[in-house]
């Protein structure tokens, strides 16, 4: 969070949660989201959310299937929602000690509505992958990005994209710097622009 006054009234927050819950069974459940809301002199100049839930089953030590739901919000891209349940395989390309590459793909359904437009609903395929490298014991990498394309309208996508670093200054608390980049490859309003990009920097609270 920061908030500043006196010559500029600014304010921004963040909140962002990542859960992983492992059974102890070939099920794992994961789950992501983020919320970003800024303003300047009372003017909003970012709205966004973002989540997804996904049920994963181990069918080996590298591949899964899962089912996934994923769902986005945008404001200044005049999406009121996005949701696309699917489900499909994810296959670790790379599993080490310090190193996990993971690409996934799958299909379902997509729903969207935009500011003064009726629900579009449309068959989806989503594409995925993440990366994840630690240099050592306290510093790693992270990556994350994924694209939703409607099957009547290929050409119709939503991509998001992610990559920050996340180093540790005490037991259960971690600072983390990404960077953020969203993209509407056709948005409704052609004065839109299409890419949204944030930097942001976060305390991270492990329990």
């Amino acid at each position: 969070m920061a908030l500043t006054s006196g010559n500029a009234d600014t304010s921004t927050v963040n909140l962002g949660y990542d859960v992983l819950r492992d059974y102890g069974t070939d099920i794992l459940f994961k789950s992501t989201g983020l919320y970003l809301r800024g303003s300047n002199a009372g003017v909003s100049n970012v709205d966004r959310s973002g989540a997804d839930a996904r049920l994963e089953y181990r069918l080996s030590p590298r591949l899964s299937a899962f089912g996934l739901t994923t769902y986005a919000r945008d404001a200044f891209k005049d999406i009121d929602y996005l949701l696309a349940p699917t489900a499909g395989l994810s296959y670790k390309v790379i599993a080490t000690p310090r190193t996990e590459w993971t690409a996934d793909g799958s299909v379902g359904v997509v729903f969207e509505k935009n500011t003064g437009f009726d629900v579009d609903t449309d068959g989806a395929l989503i594409a995925g992958e993440k990366f994840a490298h630690k240099f050592n014991d306290t510093t790693k990498f992270v990556h994350a990005a994924s694209g939703i394309w409607k099957m009547r309208e290929f050409g119709d996508s939503f991509y998001t994209f992610q990559a920050g670093i996340v180093t540790a200054v005490a037991r259960h608390l971690d600072l983390k710097a990404e960077f953020l980049n969203t993209y509407k490859n056709r948005p409704t309003n052609p004065l839109l622009k299409k890419s949204d990009q944030s930097i942001v920097l976060s305390v991270v609270y492990k329990y």
